[in-house]
């Protein structure tokens, strides 16, 4: 089967996707298509041919046993057409068991600041039992980046590792290299025996006191020695470092400036080895030079004016400075172009973010800024495609769960958004500057939409708690729920959050009219003196928006217009995700109007649109109305539809009052003449313990024409006017009495 190149490409791609499946199955045939016709690539559109290489090297790496030869022959391939890139070398170096040393060397030396491939590299060494190089490139990564803990765990083992050698090797280790091995891992047994060592000169031996006294004694003996021994003695660095690490680790911030003395001015190298013996040696004398401890200094002080202080000018000084030490320094590029993006020049930060990573960005913190700008430039697509990735490459983070939950949001895929931020809230601390509140406010959004109040308000509560009382995420979060109480119909606790909006200035304009109809709907509720009356001039001439019908609505009901604003709710419950709300609305404004007409078409419209809204009170409503409207015939069936629909309200809940739904009934059945249901339904009513006068009259003149011979039935139904004392005319008592007669004379003579 012959291919076209982009065919060839297209096939890479499917086979990418199939390999992430672990579909491999479906692979084969594919991966024998791309070989066949692997010449059509050329070498014009190296990039193609980099899809090719890195597929495979993935491919290789699908399997428990690899063959590292042919995985290093692909990293050659992407070398020579220029492609190769950082994560290519992470790749295959973390084969560190297998790879070749001389792929560590090329790499280190083209990314020196990529932490993962020093890591893979210190891996190797200590498999290798190399510790003192292992040490050396380790002390270097946390030179670089202080917070790679992966690292500082690493050098832990390694140190103790070697320590171990010392300590049970036959020949005599060097003291110096043993106390600073016992130093790095606490090793307090160690120490001890160094307290006694007699080739450890005076200064250097009270490390060993020092230590000891942190490990064993409590804080407040620790100080007591600073401040009654150990403050007056010349201490070396180390213990001096010691010490400000104890106080500031129990947050005895005045004792730092005590103990540590003014800092060295970095002594660093230039960055012009030629081969990897001279970036070993580069590497050594940078940890010892205090260089990248200066470039980490601006990098921190940058951060925190960018990301707490929001203090341009010191993020401005920081870059500068700090990139005067290195311009190639990852992290402060990475900074630089968030505080370009932060400026909105996206085209110059997307430039540095390509230049950090050029020059050893992780592909982690790469994936992250794509994420973002997929994020600002609105391609959610993008950004599910870029988590996904980054997911694949490291755990999730606060971040990446934000950004795809979002994105999933946007999509209206709700379930799946709701399911990301369920998760994410209940396995990250949630501190006060993370996207937790961010994440709250959207899961809002989504119980809102799926009516679950109750987790509302929880998340309601748990943003609020983020916010400080005043600032405009905190009336953002109430102004929501200003519209969600008014949806639930609590008009006075809705009430309470928009008064109280309003009287701060944060009353958002488009709920206005949701509080001036609170006031207006419900007369107990005091109405501010600043809150203007609804006019004509308040209606939108040219509603659009879901929010525009229903204010629309809501001021026409104001203004007595009863039919304009039931018809403006309508519209608006069609655009509402929560239609049945809006149009239940729209029909208690028809009724208040007597609008007959429009609240059959309202019913009717929630009984096809919203059937899982229908009630019992909108049911009966439509019944009465068909009634009213003297629709015998579909009021019969609806009536009788609402006794099947709610047996348990209709014959043991219902209010027994004249216009009820037996009454209702036994009209219709009238009207219809049907006798039968007639008699049926009048007879139900007369078993209640009160029967209404009118009732039994009915009754009374049913008897008379349909059981004229029926003495007793006559009698009781009379019997029972008087009993219940309802007021009989004379003829009817004198009618009683003969009746008493008859039945006497005939059955009691």
């Amino acid at each position: 089967m012959s291919l076209t190149r982009k065919e060839v490409v297209q096939y890479i791609e499917q086979a990418h996707n199939l390999l992430s499946e672990k579909k491999f199955a479906e692979l084969n045939p594919v991966i024998t298509a791309i070989q066949d016709n692997l010449d059509v690539l050329g070498y014009t559109y190296p990039s193609d041919n980099a899809r090719y290489y890195r597929f495979f090297m993935l491919y290789m790496g699908a399997f428990e046993k690899v063959n590292i030869e042919v995985m290093h022959s692909y990293v050659e391939a992407l070398e020579q057409v220029g492609q190769v890139l950082a994560s290519d070398y992470e790749y295959i170096c973390s084969y560190y068991r297998t790879c070749p040393e001389a792929v560590y060397e090329k790499a280190l030396q083209k990314y020196p600041y990529n932490e993962t491939l020093h890591i893979h590299y210190a891996l190797k060494l200590q498999v290798e039992k190399r510790y003192t190089e292992a040490i050396s490139v380790l002390k270097y990564i946390l030179e670089c980046y202080p917070a790679t803990t992966e690292a500082r765990f690493l050098l832990w083992e390694v140190q103790s590792a070697q320590l171990d050698d010392l300590v049970t090797s036959t020949e005599e280790a060097d003291c110096y290299q043993l106390l600073d091995l016992a130093s790095a891992t606490h090793n307090l047994q160690v120490l001890k025996g160094l307290q006694l060592d007699t080739r450890l000169d005076k200064k250097t031996k009270l490390l060993t006191y020092i230590q000891v006294a942190i490990w064993e004694n409590r804080s407040v003996e620790v100080i007591e020695l600073w401040k009654s021994e150990w403050k007056t003695l010349d201490l070396t660095d180390q213990s001096r470092y010691v010490l400000a690490d104890y106080a500031k680790a129990f947050m005895m911030y005045d004792l730092v400036p005590q103990i540590l003395k003014a800092p060295q001015k970095p002594d660093f190298p230039e960055t012009d080895f030629t081969n990897f013996s001279e970036y070993k040696v580069f590497m050594e004398v940078l940890v010892n030079s205090g260089w990248q401890l200066a470039q980490h200094h601006y990098l921190l002080l940058g951060n925190a004016a960018y990301f707490h202080s929001n203090n341009s000018n010191a993020v401005e000084i920081c870059l500068k400075q700090g990139l005067a030490l290195n311009e190639k320094n990852p992290l402060l590029l990475n900074l630089k172009a968030m505080y370009l993006k932060s400026l909105n020049k996206y085209q110059e930060a997307g430039a540095i973010y390509h230049e950090a990573f050029r020059n050893g960005l992780t592909m982690d913190n790469y994936l992250l800024y794509l994420i973002e700008l997929n994020n600002r430039i609105e391609s959610y697509q993008g950004v599910l495609d870029t988590v996904k990735q980054f997911h694949i490459r490291h755990t999730p983070t606060l971040k990446s769960m934000f950004f795809k939950a979002r994105a999933l949001f946007k999509f209206h895929r709700d379930d799946e958004a709701l399911a990301v931020l369920n998760e994410a809230l209940q396995d990250f601390p949630l501190h006060s500057r993370s996207y937790a509140p961010w994440m709250l406010h959207y899961r809002m959004i989504i119980n809102k939409r799926k009516r679950n109040y109750t987790q509302y308000f929880i998340d309601q509560q748990a943003e609020i708690n983020y916010y400080v009382d005043g600032d405009d995420d905190y009336f953002n979060t109430t102004n929501l729920a200003v519209e969600t109480i008014f949806e639930q119909g609590e008009y006075e606790e809705c009430y309470k959050y928009a008064i109280y909006n309003h009287e701060q200035g944060k009353l958002a304009e488009e709920l206005y009219p949701i509080f001036q109809w609170i006031c207006f709907y419900d007369f107990l509720l005091e109405k501010p003196e600043d809150l203007q009356d609804v006019t004509e001039a308040n209606i939108n001439q040219q509603p659009e928006t879901f929010e525009d019908f229903r204010n629309n609505g809501l001021i026409y009901w104001m203004l007595d217009d009863h039919t304009a604003a039931a018809e403006s709710l309508m519209i608006a419950a069609s655009k509402a995700i929560n239609k049945a709300l809006y149009l239940k609305l729209a029909l208690t404004c028809a009724k208040e109007g007597f609008n007959n007409s429009l609240c059959l078409t309202i019913i009717e419209t929630i009984q096809k649109e919203v059937p899982e809204a229908r009630e019992f009170k909108t049911d009966y409503t439509y019944a009465n109305i068909l009634n009213d409207e003297q629709r015998h015939q579909e009021a019969y069936e609806a009536l009788l539809n609402v006794l099947k629909s709610y047996p348990e309200r209709a014959f043991f809940e219902f209010p027994k009052d004249f216009n009820n739904l037996l009454h209702t009934l036994k009209n219709n059945a009238k009207a219809l003449e049907d006798m039968g249901g007639y008699n049926k339904y009048i007879s139900m009513l007369l078993s209640r313990d009160n029967p209404i006068e009118n009732q039994l009259r009915e009754q009374q003149e049913l008897a008379k024409s349909q059981s004229e011979e029926d003495h007793f039935l006559q009698h009781n139904l009379m019997e029972n006017l008087a009993r219940f004392n309802f007021e009989m005319h004379p003829e009817e008592q004198e009618e009683l009495k003969e009746m008493k007669k008859r039945i006497k004379t005939a059955h009691f003579a």
